[in-house]
């Protein structure tokens, strides 16, 4: 009663919950220089607001301060088994909007078939410190980009997260001239019947709303359980080594790692394919020395107890092609590996040293590699990998050029999509590795960039989840990078299934216009929906 009575006012600034002056301090770094225009509009600044909302697709960032959009009709198309998302915008015009909110509907066809609402996470504007070095072409100029997908419902709970989270989700604030987009996606369940869906949206606050409609098609497709192409997306905090995370990583259609033994099991069914062992080195390119390999004994058992079918490897050394004298203790690894039937995963370039680990058979099995590093990898390695049975795979870090779809969060978002999708579909590389989506040297939500070694810097690296708790979510809570990634995971879907038809020829005409080489490929979103689409149109015409 006398809380509620108290004349103690609360304001939302980009989702951050502000109550009293020791919390205002608490969040100060982080959205101080969103304050001042929320401040600004007094009563009178109120009564002239008004909001306006409008759809965007996935792959457009909404600028803080955006013009007013005009469309109100999201279209979008998926598989069966696939999420599809779009976004609402909501702008503040005149005032700033009070208690903002947005819902949506069940998606129904004609026939009555239903698909639940889309599943819906406010965007927080993460604020860009420092951007991605010259070197990387043209980062974007923004302060502030939106990042994080803070849930309305908290999908480990199924409730609403707890009120006094310092980034709320589904009610908030939007200051005068700025925008709020809300991420929606829409999971379309794998039984579900082709055909178009439709549905609501509306957007709501105090000072009026807006409504719109969803279109929904559903193809005659689809995408299997467990991606067609590898992964390895490294989980490097130990706290965050539970199963919200895990499976938060397996419905981004990803490969957790490492994965516990005892939650492999549970994991199947959720698409889990493959486990790393973990016996690592700890050799990398400032650390060439590499000890002896565990025993046959240690790696056997190791192997055994994940025994539910899945593929296991190692990922025993990182980034030591430079390394003097490494490659007698690459080969003792790999020979011990192979006889416990375990796969040897390192990131290296493929040479002819490291062809025989003195069984006839290449001492790794799965080579990882930078974009630049497979454009320039000479072909007869490469037929020589692939002939025994090897595979490629890619992978980024930090930023290495113009001419390489780098993962930084001041660059195109669609480098996230394109490099596992069309760009290893087109170049014939099979997985994908990240180093860590959780290795934050500091509090991401305030500064998400990474400092390696003395060099500066890199927004967003080895970031591509956010701390759960700020939010008032168990785990982690993903990002619009890591949606791109699942995105990119399924156009890599489409493509495998026309080859296993027998319609590679056709898949590689289309897919062309998306990623036709290691320096050519696109950035343009509307390029990649086409791309998708005609793939979608293949798939059925061959069913």
């Amino acid at each position: 009663m006398t809380d509620r009575l108290a004349p103690r006012r609360t304001t939302w600034v980009w989702g951050v919950r502000v109550r009293g002056v020791g919390h205002a301090v608490a969040v100060l770094a982080g959205v101080v220089a969103l304050t001042a225009s929320v401040g600004a509009d007094d009563a009178a600044g109120r009564r002239d607001s008004r909001l306006d909302a409008w759809t965007v697709g996935s792959t457009v960032r909404v600028p803080i301060e955006p013009s007013t959009g005009t469309g109100r009709v999201a279209r979008i198309e998926a598989a069966r088994g696939e999420t599809e998302s779009f976004q609402i915008a909501v702008r503040a015009t005149g005032g700033a909007l009070s208690h903002a909110t947005v819902t949506t509907t069940a998606l129904t066809d004609r026939a009555g078939h239903r698909i639940a609402a889309p599943a819906l996470a406010r965007e927080q504007y993460v604020r860009i410190r420092r951007h991605s070095p010259a070197w990387s072409g043209r980062p974007l100029s923004w302060t502030w980009i939106p990042d994080a997908l803070v849930p309305f419902v908290d999908p480990v709970t199924g409730r609403t997260p707890r009120s006094n989270a310092r980034y709320a989700a589904g009610v908030f604030g939007v200051p005068r001239g700025h925008a709020q987009p809300v991420w929606a996606d829409v999971t379309v369940p794998r039984d579900a019947s082709p055909g178009l869906y439709t549905g609501r949206w509306t957007a709501r606050s105090d000072q009026g709303g807006a409504t719109g409609e969803v279109v929904l098609r559903v193809r005659d497709v689809t995408l299997p359980v467990v991606p067609a192409a590898g992964s390895r997306f490294g989980i490097w905090q130990q706290a965050n080594r539970v199963p919200a995370v895990e499976d938060l990583l397996l419905r981004y259609r990803v490969q957790p790692a490492p994965v516990p033994s005892t939650r492999a099991k549970g994991l199947l069914a959720n698409g889990l394919s493959s486990v790393d062992l973990a016996f690592w080195s700890g050799a990398d390119v400032e650390h060439c020395a590499m000890p002896g390999a565990p025993t046959a004994d240690a790696i056997r058992a190791a192997k055994a107890s994940y025994d539910v079918g899945v593929r296991t490897y190692d990922y025993s050394a990182d980034e030591i092609g430079e390394c003097p004298g490494i490659v007698t203790r690459l080969r003792e690894w790999a020979r011990v590996l192979h006889g416990a039937a375990v796969e040897h995963l390192v990131t290296v370039v493929p040479r002819a040293d490291l062809m025989d680990d003195g069984t006839g058979r290449p001492v790794v099995d799965i080579w990882v590699l930078m974009p630049w590093q497979l454009r320039s990898l000479d072909p007869a390695l490469r037929a020589q990998v692939e002939a025994t049975g090897g595979e490629l795979w890619s992978y980024q870090a930090l930023v290495q050029g113009a001419r390489t779809p780098s993962w930084q969060l001041d660059l195109p978002v669609t480098n996230y999509r394109v490099l596992g999708g069309f760009l290893n579909a087109s170049q014939g590389v099979q997985g994908l590795l990240y180093w860590a989506v959780d290795r934050w040297q500091r509090d991401p939500w305030v500064d998400p960039t990474y400092t390696h070694t003395t060099s500066c810097c890199y927004p967003g690296d080895g970031t591509l989840v956010y701390p759960g708790h700020p939010a008032g979510v168990v785990g982690v809570v993903p990002s619009i990078r890591l949606a791109m990634v699942r995105d990119g995971m399924d156009d890599y879907d489409l493509v495998a299934q026309l080859r296993a038809r027998g319609q590679g020829a056709p898949a590689a005409a289309v897919i062309a216009r998306a990623a036709s080489s290691w320096s050519s490929w696109t950035t343009d979103g509307r390029v990649l929906a086409d791309v998708r689409r005609q793939l979608l149109d293949l798939l059925e015409a061959t069913g």
